[in-house]
């Protein structure tokens, strides 16, 4: 197949989190099944052009905004360790220091309905100067989510998108892309577009709303979460939506880049290791504890890699955390996020100043470390669409401690429920009590039966979180997308 693929971020150009992730890795993955894919992206001002042999293909490009014709410029390059072209959409409203954020005031950029919707229009206009016909066009996310509308309402027309048909993904559906109409009135989209049967949300625009109803196929990143976005609980105001197309919904879960991700290979750890020449994890331990500052010993360590927000259950570690911390362990943390949560856990480092380390920041050498150095890494989501770190944590031979959750639930086996196949430890519900529990079981194995705590690890990193799984998997529903027939709106 002929497959382009669309993401306002992509890793190593541009990242704020798992989606920078998966918009790297999944391209390549469908590359080695042996379909051409290209991708899509904006280029920001943050990407250094000659850092990644990103070239110009043309400028004075012009895509239309309503009366207006956007002049826009096409760079291109090929993701790295692959050879999966990526094109870059550069104007005005894109070419910004921040991807979704003006990083000097902290605030969501006030045009962003007509920033993406540019970028939207200028894909489709850069499709026609490439001559590339796509058979599948895979958006994802609200920043891409009127592509589905407007190849149903303007592109299919052109003989070149004709049988084109498009795939959309939530990967997460708190954030829709709601904006006031008169934010999009710029590109004066006919009237009857907007109303609740279209693009209309609550007399708003919803973008995710509108891939909702337009795509062909709509996928999330798991199967759990699929079911759960159809609910009032987690479906945020879209589950009527969801709900009315789920004969069209699919949720797999992601592989993760093991060319990036995997402690034999990995450059940014200090001692590589497998689970058969296994030493090196606990070296890994002893320099992330000496690096940190905390005392080097042989408490079990904790590990958190999260935005610190209460979606990533970050108050209820705070709710127990004296009490975890009086379980005789060892607790890192790295991340950003809500400024009042970051205080409140910073903290609780200068009480426990030996034995806790707390770094407000985004550093990835130091994420890798701590995958290589923690025994455990805690992830107890109020809510978790697919999740890709409790996947790198068992690659790495740390035990995920999660809740029952999205993709938590798909890839997370409760070692206490199956002793024989179980993989981590699983709570059920967003309690903090309930959290401090499986906590002490899995301190418990460690102290007491560390023989099945070390087998465990190993168990956790022979397992297959690689893209070939889900890369077949993502075939089969392209070709489902290429039988649907679109009941015209």
């Amino acid at each position: 197949m002929n497959i382009v693929f669309i993401s306002a971020e992509v890793d190593p150009f541009s990242k704020t989190g798992g989606l920078g992730d998966v918009s790297s890795a999944f391209p390549k993955a469908m590359k080695e099944l042996g379909h051409e894919i290209i991708v899509f992206t904006p280029l920001y001002k943050k990407i250094d052009l000659e850092e990644h042999n990103i070239k110009l293909v043309k400028k004075d490009l012009t895509a239309p905004i309503g009366d207006k014709l956007e002049v826009f410029e096409l760079y291109e390059s090929i993701l790295p360790e692959s050879q999966v072209p990526i094109y870059f959409i550069k104007n005005e409203y894109l070419y910004r220091e921040g991807i979704y954020v003006d990083e000097k005031t902290g605030e969501d950029y006030a045009d962003s309905p007509i920033r993406f919707y540019s970028f939207s229009q200028s894909v489709f206009i850069s499709l026609e100067l490439l001559d590339f016909t796509p058979d599948i066009i895979h958006a994802n996310d609200w920043h891409t989510g009127l592509i589905p509308f407007l190849l149903k309402t303007e592109y299919v027309k052109k003989p070149q998108f004709s049988k084109t048909k498009t795939v959309f993904t939530i990967h997460n559906i708190g954030y829709q892309g709601i904006y006031p109409l008169e934010k999009l009135a710029e590109a004066k989209i006919p009237e009857i577009y907007y109303s609740e049967d279209c693009l209309g949300f609550f007399n708003q625009i919803n973008f995710m709303k509108a891939a909702i109803v337009y795509t062909d196929i709509l996928t999330t990143v798991s199967s759990k979460y699929a079911e759960e976005i159809q609910t009032k609980e987690y479906g945020d105001g879209l589950e009527k939506f969801i709900e009315a197309r789920k004969e069209d919904l699919y949720g797999i879960v992601h592989g993760i880049d093991l060319t990036v991700w995997n402690p034999k290979i990995d450059p940014l750890i200090v001692h590589n290791y497998d689970s058969n020449k296994f030493k090196g994890k606990s070296e890994n331990k002893k320099y992330l504890q000496d690096k940190l500052n905390i005392n080097v010993s042989d408490k079990p360590l904790i590990g958190v890699i999260s935005r610190i927000a209460t979606q990533k259950g970050l108050d209820l570690i705070l709710e127990k955390f004296d009490d975890i911390m009086d379980l005789k362990i060892q607790f890192v943390l790295l991340g950003t996020g809500d400024s009042k949560l970051e205080k409140k856990i910073k903290s609780k480092e200068k009480k426990y100043e030996e034995n806790c380390s707390i770094n407000i920041e985004f550093d990835n050498r130091l994420a890798h470390q701590i995958e290589a150095g923690a025994d455990f890494f805690l992830m107890p989501s109020i809510y978790e669409p697919c999740g890709l770190n409790q996947m790198y944590s068992m690659v790495y031979g740390t035990i995920p401690i999660v809740r029952n959750t999205g993709g938590l639930s798909d890839t997370v086996v409760d070692f206490v429920d199956d002793p024989d196949k179980g993989n981590g430890f699983v709570f059920e519900n967003a309690d903090a009590e309930e959290l401090f529990e499986e906590i002490k079981l899995a301190v418990s194995l460690y102290y007491n039966d560390n023989a099945s705590f070390v087998k465990l690890q190993k168990r956790d990193m022979n397992q297959d979180f690689s893209w070939n799984h889900a890369a077949k998997n993502w075939q089969k529903v392209y070709e489902k997308a290429l039988m649907k027939r679109w009941k015209k709106k």
